[in-house]
């Protein structure tokens, strides 16, 4: 026979949340204030299906995104996959390098003479949307170990995909797609992404590019909950911060966590909020 939660017991254990991670977020600001900081922390990247963008230049990928998509390629590699455009798509371009063999004025080993590939301009690619193709599914990837709160960014309509993005990126979101894309098992840039999402759904996004305070909300957010789940990130999450404060002084840095502390909390409460997951 299924027994039903004491109504009172689950509120008191929300509660006790709460004040477990408000406890937490005052720590990580009170810490990220003084010299007292733990080293940076390195994260592993997922192996994930390869997507050919995941090699092009931070330019074009920046195209992508202003495309509305996470995935573009030219119509013979979606063929290649077993996808094919629609009737009717428009492509974008990106922009590719042209080079060509020059010699060079040595000679090999071998006595032949020694050639060098040599940039000499760009041509325009065309490459199609993966919302602008049908066809076979992408082979995804799918976390060892998934990340708690999961069924929160469901309440808010973000969809979560793992997938490889540009070097030096380990998450992102699009809101207008309703995205958020991870390229690490690292719970704290799911719990930063989240906290993005959530964070916007109160505070619209100003324009375009990372906004320092935005940023700040989302990794004292991600902190906290790393914290309450037992993942500590205080080294990455301080040096983080520090480059949107374009400072190394720990007042500073501090004096940032202080300004958007309420909207911080706003947004740990959008997660206390969430039905608990079934």
């Amino acid at each position: 026979m299924q027994t039903t939660e004491n109504p009172a017991q689950a509120v008191g254990q929300k509660e006790s949340w709460r004040e477990k991670a408000n406890l937490e977020l005052d720590k990580i600001v009170q810490l990220f204030s003084s010299t007292q900081l733990p080293d940076m922390c390195a994260m592993a990247l997922i192996n994930a299906p390869e997507k050919p963008s995941s090699k092009w230049s931070m330019g074009n990928q920046i195209l992508m995104i202003l495309a509305g998509t996470a995935d573009a390629r030219a119509y013979k590699q979606w063929t290649e996959v077993g996808r094919h455009v629609k009737a009717g798509a428009k492509a974008f371009r990106i922009l590719g390098p042209v080079l060509i063999e020059k010699p060079l004025e040595t000679i090999g080993s071998d006595g032949e003479e020694e050639t060098a590939q040599v940039l000499v301009g760009f041509r325009a690619i065309p490459v199609f949307r993966y919302e602008d193709t049908e066809g076979e599914e992408l082979p995804t990837y799918k976390p060892r170990d998934p990340p708690p709160l999961l069924h929160v960014a469901d309440r808010f309509g973000m969809r979560v995909n793992y997938m490889r993005l540009s070097a030096g990126v380990y998450g992102m979101t699009d809101y207008e797609r309703q995205v958020i894309t991870l390229a690490t098992e690292d719970w704290t840039v799911f719990f930063h992404e989240l906290a993005h999402a959530l964070h916007r759904s109160f505070e619209p996004k100003s324009g375009h590019g990372q906004e320092p305070e935005a940023e700040t909300i989302a990794q004292l957010v991600a902190a906290t909950l790393a914290r309450v789940y037992g993942k500590s990130a205080d080294g990455f999450s301080w040096t983080y911060i520090a480059s949107q404060a374009g400072t190394g002084s720990p007042q500073q840095v501090g004096r940032m966590c202080m300004r958007v502390l309420d909207r911080a909390k706003r947004v740990l409460d959008l997660i206390y909020a969430a039905p608990a997951q079934p």
